[in-house]
């Protein structure tokens, strides 16, 4: 269609994405023909918000959340070819995990510049697998001064390049399944300082979920919080139109249905219901029927393409934004009781702690709510109850690990966490007021480096219920003490098979969805060690894990757990194992003197 034949107001109304997309782009479809691209509904929520943002006059910045081969990537790149080649002067950056993937995106865009209409491609000098210029290609200067073309450009890189566009100013950036990226830190902190934050600029950050933890969870999670400018877009498996399966008889459907919508009651008289029945309630909260056609595809999806593991399905075609983030690797912990467990987790109330009294013989503080305190408390210090603490220790640098000091009851509640950086002297103060306020509490601190700054600050101020490490020396048959929790590789085996146990039978109470996300990215290792997944951290189930030697030594060895499922909070059938406390130092002539 020529320009010349519609009025300006009609034409730039055509330039429009909403209307260039779907008239003027192509793309080729798996059964190798050219088709235009029309929007999905889902890329037209995508492309909503993109409308809304510019009509506002803010810069574009959207991070997306997906299952996968929903079509984002396409429709991104289009977003930013429309851009680049109806405006002068843009520039544009496009990134992919890998090599192979930036040549599939540089192929898109060689597509629909290929199948422009002629009166609508602009002038390129060059077009290589790195990158299009679409600039007057003539040597002749004169000429090019009078007909110098847009003079924009699109740059296709691979993650793998860390450099990629750190010295240029772009308008345009896409970043592609960033999830698996291999250093996404390091990369999105140097590119991201290329986009001036300007109304005619966007950034697309968009993957599939990769494991909880690294820079595209860190950085979600923040979006959602409300913590940066991203507005996050989550898209579900059941928002693409072809993953659907029909059934081969009308007696098959029937049969399915009837399995969908299967209900018991349980032994406490509550209706349950199938996963695949909640799932249609899911979809309805989105505005989505979701057919009986589309839980057949998902049944297939599982069978054969996840390796019949509904797990990874959940990570790879997700219904909601946590559904999509499970650990990669081998969790020690038990996933499907997490997943219980952060169903009912909750805010607790924030603040920070003040001395009224920092007498070592009459010790008091007060509780100061303050959003953004270092403490969050899901249950007050009860009178004449006993508490306990464990304290993993860090070094206190602003981008490290954290300090954590998770408070719990004698009913193995977790009651407090006090979470953050800070200096290992500072915050054995904060632990004292912490000790202090829950009873005095018996504070179990983590002895290893830092914590031994942490533990002397503490003797300072002359606290005096502390946790002391037992061994026993066969060589001078006596019995020695060390103050705070030593973990040593005997040590911590003991206390984080203690932990999965208390997790795995719901023993313990945790209402703090940082902790059972650490615990859900807690996996073991090759070599049979267990470690945080690369990326992220394991400071809160250290805590924990140190928490509970402090509260089963405090109830005594012969303790048995209460009766209580903690998820339910239903009393629980078959509790009578016995749970003894373990302590062990690292010295070779020391045994364990609680077995």
């Amino acid at each position: 269609m020529s320009s010349k034949t519609i009025n300006e107001k009609q034409f730039k109304l055509l330039m429009q994405p909403r209307n260039y997309i779907p008239n003027f782009l192509k793309i080729r479809t798996k059964n190798a023909t050219l088709t235009n691209l029309v929007p999905k509904p889902a890329q037209l929520k995508l492309l909503e918000t993109v409308e809304k943002c510019r009509a506002e006059g803010r810069p574009v910045r959207i991070i997306i959340l997906k299952a996968r081969q929903l079509g984002f990537s396409t429709f991104v790149e289009a977003l930013i070819f429309n851009d680049e080649v109806i405006n002068r002067l843009k520039n544009g950056l496009i990134i992919a995990h890998e090599d192979q993937a930036s040549q599939n995106l540089y192929t898109m865009y060689k597509t629909f510049y290929e199948n422009l209409p002629a009166e609508l491609a602009p002038m390129i000098k060059y077009s290589n697998s790195q990158e299009m210029l679409f600039e007057n290609p003539t040597n002749d200067p004169d000429e090019k001064r009078r007909n110098p073309g847009l003079q924009s450009t699109i740059k296709v890189r691979s993650a793998r390049n860390v450099d990629a566009g750190r010295s240029n100013t772009f308008h345009n950036m896409h970043c592609s399944e960033v999830a698996f990226w291999q250093d996404a830190k390091t990369l999105m902190t140097g590119i991201l300082q290329c986009v001036p934050y300007e109304p005619n600029t966007s950034v697309f950050i968009e993957s599939t979920a990769n494991g909880v933890g690294g820079w595209f969870y860190d950085f979600w999670k923040a979006a959602e919080r409300g913590d940066n400018e991203y507005i996050p877009l989550f898209f579900a498996w059941f928002e693409e139109p072809t993953y659907t399966k029909p059934f081969v008889s009308e007696e098959e459907k029937q049969e399915f249905i009837e399995e969908v919508n299967y209900t018991y009651k349980d032994k406490d008289g509550n209706v349950v219901h199938t996963e695949e029945y909640e799932l249609i309630q899911i979809a309805r909260e989105k505005g989505i029927e979701l057919t009986y056609e589309q839980l057949n595809w998902r049944r297939y999806a599982i069978k054969n393409l996840c390796n019949g593991d509904v797990e990874v399905f959940h990570q790879e075609y997700p219904s909601t934004p946590d559904e999509a983030f499970i650990a990669s690797g081998r969790p020690r912990f038990s996933v499907g009781v997490l997943k219980q467990y952060r169903k009912k987790a909750k805010a607790g109330t924030r603040g920070y702690l003040e001395w009224t009294n920092k007498n070592p013989d009459r010790m008091a503080v007060k509780f100061v709510e303050d959003p953004k305190g270092y403490i969050e408390i899901w249950k007050f210090p009860e009178k004449d109850r006993f508490y306990g603490i464990g304290a993993d220790v860090a070094e206190g640098l602003i981008d490290g690990d954290y300090s954590v000091g998770l408070v719990g009851d004698d009913n193995f509640d977790i009651c407090a966490s006090w979470y953050g950086h800070i200096d290992p002297d500072l915050f054995g103060e904060e632990l004292t007021k912490l000790s202090v306020f829950y009873n005095q509490a018996y504070l179990g601190i983590e002895a290893n480096n830092h914590g031994l700054t942490t533990i002397k600050a503490v003797q300072r101020l002359e606290y005096w219920n502390l946790f002391f490490t037992k061994t026993y020396d066969k060589i001078s048959d006596t019995l020695t003490q060390k103050v705070g929790w030593y973990t040593t590789s005997r040590t911590k085996p003991l206390m984080i098979n203690k932990l999965a146990e208390f997790i795995r039978e719901k023993y313990i109470g945790i209402p703090w969805i940082t902790l059972i996300n650490e615990c859900l990215t807690y996996i073991i290792e090759d070599n049979g060690s267990t470690n945080a997944q690369e990326g992220c951290h394991d400071d809160t189930v250290m805590a924990c894990a140190i928490l509970l030697q402090v509260l089963l030594e405090g109830k005594g060895e012969n303790y048995v757990p209460e009766p209580t499922d903690k998820v339910t909070n239903k009393p629980r059938e078959n509790f009578d194992s016995p749970h003894r406390y373990i302590h062990e130092d690292d010295e070779e002539n020391s045994l364990e003197i609680a077995e």
